[in-house]
C-alpha cells in the first residue's frame, strides 16, 4: 500500500469518525448518508486488498527464496556428481569430461545442465553409485522437477500482486468520488453551521507534499 493509498484511507477513516461523532447529520435514505456507506464499504476494501497486496509481495519474497534454495540443492548435488567423476577419472576415461558444469550459469542453462548429467548418468551409474550412494540418481530428478518448478512461482506470484494492487486502486478511486460527492452536500448542509463546516473539513482533508498529490477525481466515474 503505496503513500497515496495510506493518504486516502487515513482520510476515509476519519470521515466515518465524523459520521459516529454526528450520526443526526446523516438520516436514513439520504444522499449524505448513501455516500458515506459507499467510504465505509471502500474502506472495507482497502483493508481486504491491502492485505492481499502485502502479501502478495510477502509470496514473491518467499516464491524467489524458494527458486534460490532449489537452485543451490541442485547446484550442490552436481557438484558431488563433478567431484565423484573427477575421482574415477583414473578408472573411468573421459567420465571427468561429461560431468563438468560450466562457470556462471542462468536458471535455464542451469536446467540444461542438470538434464544432461541426469541423462549421462545411467551410462556411468555403477560407478557414480561408489562415490554417491544408491539414491544420488532419484535424487538428482527429484531436484531438478524442484528447480524447473520454481521457476514459475515468482512470475505468478507477482500476478496476485499485481491484481491485489488494481483492485486496491479501483477501491480507492470509489472513495474519491463519494468524498468529492460528499463535499458539495455537506457545503450546503452546513452554510450556516461554521463550526460544523471546519470539523467537517478537517475529516475530509488530504495530506499533501506536492503537485503529484493533487486531489482529482475523475469527471467521468464511469471511465
Amino acid at each position: 500500500m503505496n503513500i497515496h493509498v495510506r493518504r486516502y484511507r487515513d482520510t476515509f477513516i476519519r470521515m466515518k469518525a465524523f459520521r459516529l461523532e454526528f450520526p443526526s447529520d446523516f438520516p436514513a435514505n439520504t444522499d449524505e448518508t448513501e455516500q458515506m456507506d459507499e467510504i465505509e464499504a471502500v474502506l472495507a476494501l482497502i483493508e481486504q486488498y491491502g492485505g492481499e497486496q502485502a502479501a502478495g509481495f510477502g509470496e514473491v519474497r518467499f516464491a524467489y527464496n524458494t527458486k534460490g534454495i532449489a537452485r543451490e540443492n541442485l547446484r550442490e548435488l552436481l557438484e558431488d556428481i563433478e567431484t565423484a567423476a573427477r575421482s574415477l577419472a583414473y578408472k573411468v576415461t573421459g567420465i571427468d569430461l561429461v560431468f563438468r558444469i560450466p562457470r556462471n550459469l542462468s536458471d535455464a542453462q542451469m536446467l540444461a545442465v542438470a538434464r544432461a548429467f541426469a541423462e549421462q548418468s545411467a551410462t556411468y551409474e555403477t560407478d557414480l553409485r561408489k562415490r554417491l550412494g544408491n539414491q544420488f540418481l532419484p535424487n538428482l530428478t527429484a531436484a531438478v522437477t524442484a528447480f524447473e518448478n520454481s521457476l514459475t512461482e515468482p512470475e505468478s506470484s507477482s500476478e496476485a500482486k499485481v491484481e491485489a494492487t488494481a483492485q486496491l486502486d479501483q477501491a480507492v478511486r470509489r472513495g474519491m468520488i463519494a468524498r468529492r460527492i460528499l463535499q458539495g452536500i455537506m457545503k450546503l448542509k452546513y452554510k450556516n453551521n461554521p463550526a460544523r463546516k471546519r470539523a467537517w473539513d478537517s475529516a475530509i482533508h488530504i495530506d499533501r507534499d506536492n503537485k503529484e498529490d493533487a486531489d482529482e477525481a475523475p469527471a467521468n466515474p464511469n471511465s
